[in-house]
């Protein structure tokens, strides 16, 4: 194999190679104009380089990941064409795959839900571009490692894509391979990862159920470490597929809910369409699940080192975890490792309860400290023992004991204890726990609330038209303007079609000798061979006359070799002998000349023209997107990948012999543009008047007041109209939380101070906008101060 460490393709020099697979390899490379940017290079490998299928497969998933826009999608850099080496430049993800993470560490419940659901993300919007990956797998998700918060997840390798049957999204139709779809194809020859492969790709068939198989299988392995069907035979792992009962990831580990067992089987059901039908149901199924073992966390709060909006926002009322005692040691096969860095304390404290509410019964709980429950029934330590009467001693001398003064020893143990207890103090030093308090000191409380909050989400659709001057909210419309486009190129390439031309035959002269009284008649055709088996054929009819006064009657007749070749160019009277019967001769008075050999050509083949355009298109369709890029103004996107009108000339024509084809390709391009600033701006405002409508008609509380902007569930799904009209279609979600003021907080300390802990939390949590409550006590106490001051009542708006 072709070692490309050290050599330089195009603008990037290869430093290493980072793995290699059955038909291509990824080398670590630097951006000379980028500043040595680290990137990643995919290359085709060895025979396949030079193959043509292999070449326009390549190219193929270079064009698609061109079209491709998603922040969870691994986007082009460049593609090239360097020597006949076909190369993909892409960012570099020094995170490496989901694969190598997997083998070094099992994430808890809280990090498979948010690398799963970005992984949704990225599906989603492929799909909702009309294209099914068929090749998810782990070895394909790369992982980028983030300071805090789990890793950001980038879906990679579009080679084996397929467009969707209904996608009428304008992809290539290269892409499309639906005509296979029914025909069994050998289970040695089903293209795909046999571990992640749906059954019904051994019969070619494609659909999105495909890929949602593929991320079943791929929550199974993040939940559990280990693949659902694993064999060393790859044929026998396609077999367990189609037959083999579908594993469930808590037989596998006892802390994964049961819940996320259906998922598992659902998104693997033998047959698509038991299957869920969308990705939509598949992370709506997969985040009901997850709410199981998260119920607990409180109201409001989310895992939120994950960063995962959908996750976060369930809405539901949840109360503090209560860890438990005399916690018996978890089983290395019952118990799922955790990632304390990653996975956050709530989440944890409630998986590992889970666990062992599973297997333990009837396990007493204590509340300890940080929840602020104080701990009642505590044995503590009032008095000082009472001292042991000394023994009175014989004064044998009869002298008088000197008496010691009573009130000098006070004074100077209170000196004393004054000097431990302010010395410390004034050194910036504690003795005690800062909630203890020292003697007189009065002991103060902290009420931590968390309001109320509601996510109000909707989609709405915009239309676009070069018709309308300004956006308005009202008609849900904005401008948007037609750009244009053009570029062209041509390019020289050596062909690569082959053909052998014509041999010659040889040709000459026979001359027939009739020694006869009669005349011989000899018909065309009539084959001689002479002494080393070259044979030679008359080419017409011919009288050889009579014997006439002793002189031979002659006549002669042109012939040519049988076989074309040099080898027919007979010397003369090579042929001298008798011929055709008693008293007939023939002779080649001269030699036979003009015959050879064939030889091999080169000749333009449709394969060059192909190829020379391919690359043309695609370079030329780079140049045009970033020719359209310096025409949009500010706050401007494209709607669409532009319309490209392709139109190319080729010359020599295909068949002709040439050593080189000059291909011409020129490319017409038309997309819209439209101002992304003006289209949020309408959905924001019309999410805000959704839920001043809600307000109106007392659905909402009119405290609810929307924390920071709202924002864009997914990319705007644009359809294209007529008369450069198009349709956004755009999901936008907010954050409603209740606004509770400072004399809001104020007036409830009267009532709750010198109440139970139980009582200030039954009180507060009645009160209107509030969804949690945490009181933090003195140490020892259990009731809040009596003193309206020493009680401090805090929101927390996170």
């Amino acid at each position: 194999m072709l070692s490309l460490e050290g050599k330089q393709l195009g603008n990037y020099d290869v430093t290493r190679r980072i793995r290699v697979g059955g038909m291509g390899a990824v080398y670590e490379g630097r951006q000379r104009t980028a500043f040595d940017r680290r990137v990643a290079i995919k290359v085709i490998l060895g025979n396949y380089s030079n193959d043509r299928d292999m070449r326009r497969r390549f190219m193929r998933e270079a064009r698609t990941v061109a079209q491709l826009h998603h922040p969870h999608i691994l986007p082009l850099i460049e593609f090239g064409d360097e020597q006949g080496i076909l190369y993909l430049v892409m960012p570099f993800i020094d995170g490496g795959t989901l694969t190598s993470y997997l083998r070094q560490t099992l994430p808890d419940l809280g990090e498979v839900a948010a690398i799963y659901q970005q992984l949704l993300d990225a599906v989603e919007y492929a799909h909702d571009e009309g294209l099914i990956h068929r090749d998810i797998k782990s070895s394909n998700v790369l992982l980028e490692m983030r300071r805090s918060g789990p890793p950001y997840v980038y879906l990679a390798d579009f080679g084996l894509v397929r467009i969707a049957r209904s996608a009428t999204h304008g992809l290539r139709s290269d892409l499309d391979d639906t005509s296979k779809v029914g025909k069994p194809i050998p289970l040695d020859q089903v293209p795909g990862t046999p571990h992640y492969m749906a059954p019904e790709q051994t019969r070619g068939i494609v659909t999105p159920q495909t890929d949602i198989y593929a991320l079943g299988v791929l929550l199974y392995q993040m939940l559990t470490g280990e693949l659902p069907y694993n064999h060393p035979d790859d044929i026998r792992v396609i077999q367990m597929h189609m037959q083999a009962s579908i594993p469930a990831p808590s037989k596998h580990d006892a802390s994964i809910p049961p819940e996320i067992d259906e998922v598992v089987r659902m998104a693997m059901a033998k047959r698509p369409e038991a299957r869920y039908s969308t990705i939509t149901a598949l992370r709506a199924a997969f985040l009901a699940a997850m709410r199981g073992p998260i119920a607990a966390l409180e109201e409001g709060t989310s895992p939120s080192s994950f960063n995962s909006p959908r996750l976060a926002q369930t809405g539901r009322r949840t109360v503090p975890v209560l860890p438990l005692e005399n916690e018996p040691p978890p089983s290395p096969l019952t118990s799922r490792r955790l990632r304390n860095d990653l996975a956050p304390l709530a989440l944890r404290d409630q998986r590992e309860m889970y666990a062992r509410q599973r297997t333990t019964e009837n396990v007493p709980l204590h509340l300890p400290a940080p929840f602020t429950r104080a701990a009642r029934h505590r044995a503590r330590v009032t008095e000082e023992p009472p001292p042991v009467p000394a023994r009175r001693e014989r004064n044998p001398h009869g002298y008088k004991k000197r008496q010691t003064s009573l009130p000098l020893v006070i004074v100077a143990v209170s000196v004393l204890l004054l000097i431990i207890l302010i010395t410390p103090h004034a050194l910036g030093l504690n003795l005690f726990p800062a909630d203890i308090p020292l003697i007189g000191a009065s002991a103060t409380a902290s009420v931590y609330i968390t309001p109320k909050k509601t996510t109000v989400q909707n989609s709405y659709i915009l239309t676009a038209s070069p018709k309308v001057k300004e956006a308005d909210w009202m008609t849900h419309t904005l401008p948007d303007r037609q750009l244009q486009s053009n570029a062209s190129a041509t390019e020289t390439t050596p062909t690569t079609g082959r053909q052998t031309s014509g041999a010659q035959q040889a040709h000459g002269t026979i001359e027939f000798s009739n020694s006869t009284n009669t005349t011989i008649s000899l018909p065309a055709q009539m084959t001689l061979t002479n002494s080393d088996g070259i044979r030679i054929q008359t080419t017409q009819n011919v009288q050889v006359p009579r014997n006439q006064e002793g002189q031979n009657g002659k006549a002669t007749v042109p012939a040519i070799a049988v076989n074309a070749g040099a080898n027919g160019n007979i010397a003369a009277h090579t042929l001298d002998g008798s011929c055709c019967n008693n008293g007939v001769s023939v002779s080649n008075p001269a030699p036979f000349v003009d015959g050879s050999d064939g030889k091999v050509i080169h000749i333009v083949s449709q394969a060059d023209v192909n190829n020379a355009k391919d690359a043309l298109t695609l370079r030329l369709e780079q140049q045009i997107q970033q020719n359209m890029q310096q025409q949009l103004q500010k706050n401007e996107r494209l709607a669409k990948t532009p319309i490209y009108t392709v139109n190319s000339t080729a010359g020599p024509d295909v068949g002709t012999a040439s050593d080189q084809v000059q291909i011409t390709v020129t490319i017409a391009a038309t997309a819209i543009a439209y101002d992304y600033n003006s289209a949020t701006s309408i959905v924001y405002r019309l999410l805000n008047q959704e839920v001043q409508e809600q307000k109106a008609n007392q659905k909402l509380d009119q405290a609810f007041q929307l924390q920071d902007t709202p924002t864009l569930i997914n990319e705007p799904k644009i359809d294209l109209g007529q008369n450069g009209v198009i349709y956004l279609s755009i999901s936008v979600r907010g954050l409603w939380v209740y606004k509770l003021t400072p004399e809001q907080l104020t007036r409830w300390i009267p009532y709750i101070k010198g109440a139970s802990s139980d009582a200030s939390y039954a009180y507060l949590k009645t009160q209107p906008g509030v969804a949690n409550v945490d009181i933090r006590l003195a140490f020892g106490t259990d009731h809040l101060p009596s003193n309206v001051n020493d009680i401090h009542v805090l929101l927390i708006n996170n």
